[in-house]
């Protein structure tokens, strides 16, 4: 054992493991659940919603924050058959038969709500746990009561994805107790300020995305924009993706049926931020209420021109191979009645997003190998002129 190794075992409490690691054993790729959306998994800078993180969806109603978040349970019944996602309906809202019309598998689903969903102190105990006081000293230490991320951290329950829809409906210790009416200041910022740095540990253990659906509030400050959300500003930091979803009002952005009644919505989202990459970054998408993202073709040709795996000659024309279209309605058309196109085009755009990465990888390391080069030589002549 390493010199490391026992100093970090000092700190360690009887069997108890410390997380430490060098930062050259970090894996540099983080493992995710697709959005459902291509554009929106490139403007996260992660390829989707990534495991062992906090996830935020706010926006105003009709913007579509549920409708991701069941698109991306779709996603990880897809990616893990086997394994259940939880849905915590603090709303009372979750629908099983808007849920199945979008395909998912009403069967693997956990609902949680009424009180044990609602009433904040419950519904965190049952994530987190409930912790031991020793009873001489009346200090907490250990758990009298496992919670739900440790179930998954030991293998017990295989949960790979929670949604709680919405942070808004929570109802913090504070107001569960005072009387009806009773104006309270900002009692759920408080009381989460303490609450999100043990929920942001357990996700990490747990590798599981945790998605919070919240509401748009309105705000005083003329220079944070015109809108934020629940929770406060200590919430905001411990999110690994902050999303903004708006619902686009141009001309063409509603989707109609054969009676003109709206059955969709095009809808533009916002990375306010990501740890993953830049941001902000906006990308549009076309929704379905009843089928959920759709015109895939559209944003694969989109994708394919941003990393110039299908180029232009022209501004109308359009080359890939040997097939070449002239008008971006003949190319968006040939790829959606092409599925092998479309296939063989996405798994392209993958390997250029991954290429530019790796350079982006190899470009760090370099500067990392000439800076320890240079402090060498630095140190090298000191030792010289002594």
């Amino acid at each position: 054992m390493s010199k490391l190794d026992d100093f970090f075992k000092s700190y360690a409490e009887a069997d108890e493991q410390l997380d430490f690691r060098m930062a050259s054993d970090v894996t540099e790729k983080v493992p995710v659940i697709s959005t459902g959306s291509l554009l929106l998994d490139e403007a996260l800078s992660a390829g989707g919603f990534p495991k062992g993180r906090l996830i935020q969806l706010y926006g105003q109603a009709g913007s579509g924050k549920t409708l991701l978040a069941m698109i991306a349970i779709k996603n990880a019944q897809k990616a893990e058959p086997d394994a259940k996602q939880m849905f915590i309906d603090a709303e009372q809202t979750f629908s099983p038969i808007w849920a199945e019309t979008l395909g998912l598998d009403t069967s693997k689903i956990i609902i949680v709500d009424g009180d044990l969903a609602v009433d904040g102190r419950r519904c965190f105990e049952m994530l987190l746990g409930v912790p031991k006081e020793d009873a001489k000293t009346h200090f907490l230490k250990g758990k009298s009561k496992e919670g739900l991320f440790d179930k998954i951290i030991s293998k017990e329950l295989n949960i790979n994805l929670i949604v709680l829809d919405s942070l808004g409906a929570i109802v913090s210790p504070i107001e569960s107790i005072s009387q009806v009416g009773k104006q309270n200041m900002a009692t759920l910022p408080r009381f989460l300020s303490n609450t999100l740095k043990k929920v942001s540990l357990e996700t990490s253990k747990a590798k599981v995305p945790f998605i919070i659906i919240n509401h748009k509030r309105a705000t005083l400050d003329p220079y944070a924009g015109d809108h934020t959300f629940s929770g406060g500003n200590s919430y905001s930091h411990f999110l690994s993706a902050n999303i903004w979803l708006e619902p686009v009002n141009r001309a063409d952005a509603k989707i109609l049926d054969e009676n003109e009644n709206k059955i969709g919505q095009t809808i533009r989202a916002t990375v306010e931020k990501t740890k993953f990459g830049s941001w902000p970054r906006k990308c549009e998408f076309k929704v379905d209420f009843n089928v959920g993202i759709i015109d895939r073709h559209e944003e694969i040709g989109q994708l394919a021109l941003t990393y110039e795996v299908v180029t232009k000659s022209s501004t109308v024309s359009h080359e890939y191979k040997d097939y070449k279209w002239v008008g971006a309605n003949k190319y968006y058309d040939a790829i959606k009645n092409d599925p092998a196109l479309a296939a063989e085009l996405e798994q392209k755009i993958i390997e250029a997003r991954e290429a530019k990465l790796d350079k982006k990888r190899e470009e760090q390391k370099k500067l990392k190998e000439d800076s320890s080069q240079e402090e060498s030589e630095k140190k090298t002549s000191k030792k010289g002129s002594k």
